[in-house]
């Protein structure tokens, strides 16, 4: 079926152009790569396309045209699909230009996994999230490369999600290697390879950890080599090469950015590929290592299970011990290493061009055509948002039962909570009426840890639910790191518990924001604690308690 021919009833201004929009155009990242392949599919089906962007590398000057220029250059007939995982400063030109408008979700890096390390990245993080809420009146409706990233876009209230396989031309990681650098890396060590920016979230301080184990208890002549940019003046970048030199491995190969033909090299050469990133939308250099035929070890955290689709070994440890423990039996063990070489080749299949390119036209055709159904009218929302992360996870701990209470006194109030266990894949929020009570639960963007003590994991999606709600975020539990988010982003109307059983040496800013709007939770009060919050809440008009 043609996507311009099709037996279903056009809409009243079906679009003749289909162009897309990112912040900056960049030679060899995944987002780029991504817009210049959709620019190829869109121009074979028959429309008029072309990537505006802000920003763009030397290389691709000619590849791009200005943001500026679209809202003249755009018309009533055109469809715009805006790719969305950075602060862009973009909204304004999207809310002026005609036509109709979709996203394009690669999902955005939590800001807490730059703290410490790169503030104003932190910062910008956070404004993408502030630019997504911002957008959702705008779009029709939206794509997203996971059902994590798909959950958050849904938290969000953007109407008509879709979930997407990633389109990729993998006839581009076809370039012959350097000859010069295989020659390097072909001297019989075992080569363990991480491709990607050396920013904090890919976490490359864990793949240098379990590399140091890995060479150490398993392989002397193990060599690490990594890929991509990396700035030595940068505080992350110092870091790294501060903790090699305190972990003292021999053979740790930084590349920075190398060309098509030296990451060939590195891919040819490869005993493993190892990810320990800490929040990927979607992971293309995972399957760009099955594509070459590279085992891959992965840390399972965010969209990274999805990506791996049952192939590789995805881990859900950051113990340095442990993971270097698969690597070190995807060498040892030749009946394995086939195995998951041979589930990476099925996974793949999966994720063929032809097969892929059909989904995307037929997710694409009803936005296309004008023949997206009106959004349902939302439900009126709750009043107060009882965020108990613990909830899930923890049903029986002091706060759990605390959000369970109070949710019994309100009316019109939901709890949000963590998802439990090992979550499957879901396109959305899981929602649960249980007594009366409404539970929303979310994937949390990191593995729960196996210790019971051990702080809970964020939830982006979660937090994004709760930014963007009306209702009044409660936060059971002012200690967590979802809690800590949304206190930086919603100090004046939030109200929390702290619990008197925890050290309290962090909480100093907490008290000072909060004041009068955070409780203490006690083991004997839990009663008390319940009835006084309700009280306090229905006396500000935030709810009515039963």
């Amino acid at each position: 079926m043609s996507i311009l021919r099709s037996n279903r009833t056009t809409g009243p201004s079906a679009a003749r152009a289909v162009h897309q929009l990112v912040p900056r155009l960049a030679w060899g990242d995944a987002v780029g790569n991504q817009a210049r392949y959709l620019r190829e599919l869109l121009r074979g089906w028959g429309y008029a396309s072309e990537i505006y962007a802000e920003q763009w590398d030397e290389e691709c000057r000619e590849q791009v045209r200005p943001a500026k220029d679209y809202p003249r250059e755009a018309g009533a007939d055109s469809a715009l699909l805006i790719h969305h995982s950075f602060e862009s400063r973009l909204v304004p030109l999207v809310a002026r230009s005609p036509g109709r408008k979709a996203l394009v979700y690669h999902n955005v890096t939590p800001a807490r996994l730059f703290q410490g390390f790169e503030r104003k990245v932190a910062q910008a993080c956070t404004a993408a999230r502030e630019e997504l809420l911002a957008l959702r009146p705008l779009v029709e409706c939206a794509y997203a490369y996971s059902g994590f990233s798909a959950e958050e876009l849904v938290a969000a209230g953007v109407p008509h999600v879709s979930v997407l396989p990633f389109a990729m031309d993998w006839r581009a990681f076809d370039t012959p290697a350097d000859p010069v650098l295989r020659a390097e890396l072909e001297d019989g060590c075992a080569n363990v390879l991480f491709v990607g920016r050396a920013v904090p979230h890919k976490r490359v301080d864990d793949v240098l950890r379990v590399f140091t184990a890995y060479q150490r208890l398993y392989q002397p002549r193990g060599r690490l080599v990594v890929a991509g940019y990396l700035n030595r003046e940068t505080p992350y970048g110092g870091y790294l090469h501060g903790l090699r030199d305190a972990l003292g491995p021999e053979r740790v190969l930084f590349l920075g950015r190398v060309s098509a033909a030296q990451l060939s090299a590195c891919f040819a050469t490869a005993t493993a590929y190892l990810s320990m990133s800490r929040h990927e939308g979607f992971g293309v250099p995972l399957l760009e290592a099955m594509h070459r035929g590279v085992p891959v070890v992965a840390h399972g955290a965010a969209a990274v299970p999805e990506t791996m689709g049952g192939a590789g070994l995805t881990t859900l440890s950051r113990d340095p011990v442990e993971v270097a423990g698969l690597l070190a039996v995807l060498e040892r063990n030749p009946k394995l290493r086939g195995q998951v070489l041979e589930a990476q080749r099925t996974r793949l299949e999966e994720l063929g061009q032809d097969a892929v390119a059909l989904r995307w036209k037929q997710a694409l055709l009803p936005f296309l055509e004008g023949t997206l159904e009106a959004p349902r009218t939302p439900e009126a929302p709750a009043s107060v948002d009882l965020v108990c992360p613990a909830l899930g996870p923890h049903p029986d701990s002091d706060m759990a039962r605390l959000a369970l209470r109070v949710a019994e006194k309100l009316g019109r109030a939901r709890v949000l909570t963590l998802r439990p266990g090992i979550p499957s894949p879901r396109a959305a929020p899981e929602v649960v009426q249980d007594g009366g009570i409404e539970t929303w639960r979310f994937t949390p963007d990191e593995p729960l840890s196996r210790e019971p003590s051990a702080e809970l994991p964020g939830a982006s999606s979660l937090e994004t639910a709760v930014v963007g709600s009306p209702a009044v975020p409660v936060l059971l539990g002012v200690d967590t790191a979802s809690a800590r988010e949304l206190l930086a982003r919603l100090p004046s109307r939030t109200w929390g518990v702290e619990d008197s059983t925890r050290p309290d040496s962090s909480r100093a800013e907490v008290r000072r924001l909060l004041d009068t709007r955070l409780l203490e939770l006690k083991p004997s009060s839990l009663a008390t604690t319940a009835a006084r919050l309700a009280g306090l809440l229905a006396r500000t008009g935030d709810a009515h308690a039963r």
